[in-house]
């Protein structure tokens, strides 16, 4: 009896590894990057450690702390991939922002402002899955990036790293 249960464990233990390896969406490299970050005074992003599901990838819950008399912009524009907030990987020392799994993007135009009177924080999380970054990542050495707009519409950049095993 043991013995029969110890077989259908290992058997569909093995099911769900396959099944979850053959509906594994791996994002590819984008376009390289070389743009500053962490470079404007008072503004700071920081990362929870990132979680992980076989259905829905990494969730990153991100956080930026606005301490300026200066007013920055995060803007989705409604144009694709209508984001503000990036996934990056670095490959031999260059970082590379993600490939989306799906050209389609939803259309939303929303716009936050950080710093001075209007606001001192603003939170959020990318989920891979419904970010459109697939549903896993190589091993190696990550990033989240938002990309914010000063108010003559300069983009800069802020920047947390994270590894994944």
């Amino acid at each position: 009896m043991a013995t029969e249960k110890f077989v259908f464990i290992a058997i569909f233990s093995g099911g769900v590894w396959l099944t979850l390896q053959v509906t594994a969406e791996y994002p590819t490299l984008g376009e390289e990057v070389s743009y500053p970050v962490n470079q404007v005074e008072g503004f700071e992003l920081t990362i929870e450690e990132p979680s992980w599901s076989p259905f829905k990838g990494y969730s990153i819950r991100w956080s930026v702390d606005a301490n300026s008399e200066a007013i920055y912009y995060f803007v989705q524009d409604g144009e694709p991939p209508n984001r503000f907030a990036y996934l990056e990987r670095c490959v031999d020392g260059q970082w590379y922002r993600l490939g989306y799994t799906q050209d389609n993007f939803p259309f939303t135009t929303i716009e936050f402002a950080l710093g001075g009177e209007e606001s001192s924080g603003l939170e959020g999380s990318i989920v891979q899955k419904y970010d459109y970054y697939g549903t896993r990542l190589e091993p190696g050495a990550y990033r989240v990036v938002l990309e914010m707009k000063a108010e003559d519409g300069t983009p800069h950049y802020l920047a947390a790293e994270f590894e994944v095993e």
